[in-house]
C-alpha cells in the first residue's frame, strides 16, 4: 500500500483551513494546518510534510521569507510549496523556489489538480534519480519542460519520445543535456521549441540511447528559457501578420534595393516561390517559428512583402513534377554546389544520345511536360551538340536540358558545353551490344569528369545491362518518371 501523503495548510482563515482540510482528507491525503507563518515552519520542520500551501496574508513569517528558511534547511529545502493569494502574482523579487501561485477565490478541485500534478512530477524525478529503467507518463501530469529540468539535474542519458495527436518527437539527451531533437521534417530547436508547448500527449525515455546527430548546441536551462520567450513572442507577432491562409506576394522592386539581407530573411524570400501563405512558411522553413515570423514582419515593414485579399486556394489540376518541398530542396543544393547568389537557380542536364529517331521522340514527349519549352533544339539536333530546351520548375528554378556530343572525336566540347553540370542522361537505341558497351563508358566517362549523377535508359528491347533502365520515348509517363527520378535524386531525397 503506497505511503499517504502529508499535507500542510498555512492559512489565517479557519473556512479555508476547514475546506481544503476536507477535499484533501477525501483524496487520502494527510492534513496539518497552521494559522501564521511562524506555525507553518515549526511543523514544517517537525512533521516533515510531503507539501506546503502558504497563505501570502500569514502573519509573522511572509511568504518570500518562509521559503528562503525552508530552502536554506537540509531537512526541508527540497519540500515543495504553494503560495495562494489575492490579485496578481508577485513576481518582483526572488522568490527563493515555489512550485506554483493559486489566485483566490478557488476551487477545491483546482487546488486538488495542482497537487496531484505536483506529486506526480516529484514521483517521476525520484524515478530517474534512482533507476536506469524506461519511464512512461502522459504531458497532462508533467511538462515536458520540467522533465528535461529533472534530466539535467541527474545528468541523464538517453531518448525521451513525446508523442501528442498524430505528432512523434524524439529528444535525446547526453549527460543532461539536450543533443539532438526531431519531429516529422523538422530539426533542432525549431522541433523542440514546438514539442515545449505541448500540453497533452505521452512521453517514454529510453536511457543510456544515443545518436550521433548532435544538432542542438545551447545548454538546457538556455533552450527552455529561449523557448518560453519565442513561445509568448510568437503569439503576439502571429496577432500583427496576416491569417495564416491568405496569399502574400513579394515586391521585387523593393527587394532589389536592399543588399546583404539577413539568412533568415533570405531564405523567407526563397520560400516564397513554393509557398505563399504565413502557415506555409513557418511549417517549412527551418529556423524557429518565432524567427520566420519575424523575418515576414520585417519583410512587411520594408514593404518588400504585401498580402493579397485572396485566400490560398489548390494547386492547379496539372500535375507538378515534384512537391513544393522538394523543389525547395532542390534550388538549395543547386544554388550550394555552384556558389549561386543571384535569384534564379539554373541547373544543367547534360543528354548524351546517339539515335536522333530516339532523341525526337523524347523531345516530343518532354514537352508534354509542364514547364518545358525547346529552344534551340533544331541546331542541336544537326550539329548534334548544343541546347534542347529549358524546363521551369518554378519562378526561379530552371533546369537546361543540354545536348553533349556523343562521337568520341567531338567529347572535347563537352567541358565548355557541360560548365555547371548537375546531372547526366545517356540514352541509346538499337540490339547491338556494342552500343551498350559503348555507351556505358560514356556514361562512366562522364560520371568521372564532372562528378555527377548519371542515368541510363535504353529503348525496350535494346542491349542493356544493371543501371540501365528501360525507356519508351514516346510515352510521356515514362519519360516523366525518369525526370522525376533525376531530381529527386538531385535534391538529395531518398527514392
Amino acid at each position: 500500500m503506497p505511503e499517504r501523503k502529508l499535507i500542510l495548510v498555512a492559512d489565517p482563515d479557519r473556512e479555508v483551513l476547514k475546506v481544503l482540510g476536507n477535499a484533501f482528507h477525501e483524496q487520502g491525503y494527510d492534513v496539518r494546518a497552521a494559522r501564521d507563518g511562524s506555525r507553518a515552519l515549526e511543523k514544517a520542520i517537525l512533521v516533515h510534510p510531503d507539501l506546503v500551501l502558504f497563505d501570502a496574508d500569514c502573519a509573522l513569517i511572509p511568504p518570500k521569507k518562509y521559503i528562503r528558511i525552508l530552502r536554506s534547511n537540509p531537512r526541508t529545502e527540497h519540500i515543495p510549496v504553494i503560495v495562494m493569494g489575492v490579485g496578481e502574482e508577485d513576481d518582483s523579487a526572488l522568490w527563493g523556489y515555489r512550485e506554483a501561485f493559486i489566485h483566490k477565490p478557488f476551487h477545491p478541485d483546482e487546488v486538488l489538480g495542482l497537487v496531484g500534478t505536483i506529486f506526480r512530477r516529484m514521483a517521476t524525478a525520484r524515478q530517474v534519480r534512482e533507476g536506469g529503467t524506461e519511464i512512461e507518463g502522459r504531458l497532462g501530469q508533467i511538462a515536458l519542460v520540467d522533465l528535461l529540468q529533472i534530466f539535467k539535474l541527474n545528468s541523464k542519458t538517453g531518448l525521451l519520445e513525446v508523442k501528442s495527436d498524430d505528432l512523434v518527437g524524439q529528444v535525446f539527451v547526453a549527460d543532461g543535456n539536450v543533443v539532438h531533437a526531431s519531429m516529422g521534417r523538422h530539426r533542432s530547436e525549431k522541433s523542440l521549441f514546438r514539442m515545449l508547448q505541448w500540453k497533452e500527449g505521452s512521453f517514454a525515455f529510453m536511457p543510456e540511447q544515443v545518436t550521433s546527430e548532435l544538432n542542438i548546441r545551447r545548454s538546457t536551462d538556455m533552450l527552455l528559457i529561449e523557448g518560453a520567450r519565442q513561445a509568448d513572442e510568437l503569439e503576439l507577432l502571429l496577432q500583427e501578420l496576416p491569417a495564416v491562409n491568405v496569399r502574400l506576394v513579394a515586391d521585387q522592386e523593393v527587394l532589389d534595393r536592399f543588399d546583404g539581407l539577413h539568412p533568415v530573411t533570405q531564405q523567407i524570400l526563397s520560400l516564397l516561390e513554393f509557398y505563399s501563405t504565413v502557415g506555409e512558411l513557418v511549417e517549412h522553413s527551418r529556423v524557429s517559428d518565432y524567427e520566420t515570423c519575424r523575418a515576414i514582419r520585417t519583410l512587411f515593414e520594408k514593404g518588400a512583402l504585401r498580402a493579397l485579399e485572396e485566400v490560398h486556394d489548390e494547386p492547379p489540376d496539372e500535375l507538378p513534377l515534384l512537391s513544393h518541398d522538394l523543389l525547395y530542396e532542390l534550388k538549395v543544393r543547386l544554388a550550394r554546389h555552384q556558389g549561386l547568389s543571384g535569384r534564379t537557380t539554373h541547373g544543367k542536364l547534360g543528354v548524351i544520345c546517339p539515335s536522333d529517331v530516339f532523341l525526337k521522340a523524347l523531345l516530343t514527349s518532354l514537352r508534354r511536360l509542364p514547364g518545358f519549352e525547346l529552344g534551340g533544339q533544331v541546331e542541336a539536333l544537326r550539329f548534334g551538340f548544343g541546347q534542347l530546351g529549358q524546363l521551369a520548375l518554378s519562378e526561379n528554378l530552371v533546369l537546361d536540358l543540354m545536348l553533349l556530343p556523343a562521337e568520341e572525336h567531338w567529347t572535347p566540347l563537352w567541358a565548355p558545353l557541360a560548365v555547371g553540370l548537375s546531372a547526366g542522361l545517356v540514352a541509346w537505341a538499337g540490339p547491338k551490344e556494342q552500343m551498350a558497351w559503348d555507351m556505358g563508358l560514356m556514361a562512366d566517362r562522364l560520371r568521372r569528369e564532372f562528378d555527377v549523377p548519371v542515368f541510363q535508359v535504353a529503348a525496350g528491347g535494346a542491349a542493356s545491362a544493371d543501371g540501365v533502365a528501360q525507356l519508351d520515348p514516346a510515352d510521356p509517363a515514362a519519360v516523366r518518371q525518369i525526370m522525376v527520378d533525376i531530381l529527386v535524386r538531385l535534391s538529395g531525397q531518398p527514392d
